[in-house]
């Protein structure tokens, strides 16, 4: 490989979330925590490079979207998602979650409804609760280790007269379902049917597997006049401390009130470094993004081997994208928080919990992937040898490398 995966970013005395929140029984065990959704990795070099030339220069004054910015954006859609888009529909913002808070403000009253699709990531219910609107849920189907979307719920859910919104995550978070065209073809036609805007989150539509690929939701016929779909950098090149998003609107009418609704919450420019990031990333990333994805899908490989062989109990549902892996481990026998206690403080194994994620989720973890392999491999020993400890193996033999 021509770039480092193998390194582990240091996150020490640099107020990184992630590392003060690592319990203390894994620093002492010398692991590290697999919980969040960003990289273990270093973004892209090219990135670091125009970064560093960006502090060199020390001017970090008003920046705009200006054209070199706005072409690197239809560029990447173009190359990595053979997606076209029309450089009006480009909306910067200061993160997906405010994208999303603009957009729950600018289309709906306090009281009326959003819809999401537990388990899903947590942070949507909390926008929605934080701007007073009502959290509707259409859970989604879990049936043999395999998620599907409950169309029959959904429908009922927007028929009521009060559902104004959805939330829709492609791929999702934490399952690693990437829907398929035509489960996103029945979403638009019930949200056009209903009068249901939907907002998209497609911050993890280039980290795909095994062939899979994310069906841009505005290229699904009949869409223009209900979709918001929110873009980043935040994971494909683990930017997610930058509060930076691109949303795209192809709707003039739905875009000038987004905008209106935007500017109402203050909107000046973009942080300097992000357009320098942007760039650099968009223009010559794709590179690492290829090899990055390579690494992190034998490291999927990697966990997913380890559980058939020491762990069968565990059911891991299939990754087709995120670098999250979703675990059930119901068939343990414990509670969610005796769960917990046995991978903390028996194994030394920081993963999220899976009720975090709503409805759905009790039993189940998530583990991030996008991590060097040594440490990763070691982790997965400590969480053998207490597992025999137990009684939970199978097996008494080493992880199978390679």
């Amino acid at each position: 490989m021509k770039y480092d995966f193998d390194t582990l970013v240091n996150r020490q005395n640099s107020g990184n979330m992630k590392y003060i929140d690592t319990p203390e029984e894994v620093l002492q065990a010398g692991g590290i925590s697999y919980s969040g959704a960003e990289m273990d990795f270093k973004t892209a070099p090219v990135i670091m490079e125009a970064l560093a030339a960006k502090a060199r220069n020390g001017l970090y004054g008003y920046t705009i979207t200006d054209d070199e910015y706005i072409n690197a954006i239809m560029h990447w859609m173009k190359t990595r998602r053979d997606f076209e888009i029309q450089r009006e529909w480009i909306v910067p913002t200061y993160g997906t979650l405010q994208a999303m808070a603009a957009a729950i403000r600018a289309f709906s009253s306090e009281g009326e409804g959003v819809v999401i699709q537990p388990p899903v990531y947590l942070l949507y219910r909390k926008v929605i609760e934080h701007n007073h609107r009502q959290v509707v849920e259409s859970p989604l189907i879990y049936e043999g280790g395999e998620y599907r979307m409950d169309f029959t719920s959904l429908e009922q859910v927007f028929a009521r007269k009060d559902t104004k919104l959805m939330i829709l995550c492609n791929p999702h978070n934490p399952i690693g379902k990437v829907w398929e065209q035509d489960v996103l073809a029945r979403v638009a036609e019930l949200a056009a049917r209903y009068g249901v805007l939907v907002i998209i989150d497609e911050i993890f539509a280039e980290v795909v597997f095994n062939g899979h690929y994310t069906v841009p939701y505005l290229q699904i016929p009949g869409t223009e006049g209900h979709a918001i779909v929110t873009t980043s950098l935040g994971k494909v090149f683990n930017f997610t401390g930058f509060s930076h998003a691109n949303v795209l609107i192809a709707s003039e009418s739905l875009r000038e009130s987004f905008l209106r609704q935007r500017e109402i919450d203050h909107y000046g420019s973009i942080n300097p470094f992000m357009r320098e990031a942007l760039i650099a990333g968009y223009r010559h990333g794709g590179e690492w993004v290829d090899e990055m994805l390579d690494y992190v899908q034998e490291n999927i490989r990697l966990v997913c081997d380890f559980f058939q062989k020491y762990l069968p109990q565990i059911t891991i549902s299939e990754t087709q994208g995120t670098f999250l892996v979703w675990m059930d481990w119901n068939r343990l026998g414990l509670s969610e928080e005796e769960l917990h206690v046995f991978l903390q403080k028996e194994a030394a194994l920081d993963l999220d919990c899976g009720s975090w994620f709503g409805t759905g989720g009790y039993g189940f973890t998530r583990m991030n992937l996008a991590t060097p392999r040594k440490p990763l491999e070691q982790a997965l020993e400590r969480l053998k040898a207490a597992s025999e400890k137990r009684g939970y193996t199978t097996m008494i033999k080493g992880v199978r490398q390679g």
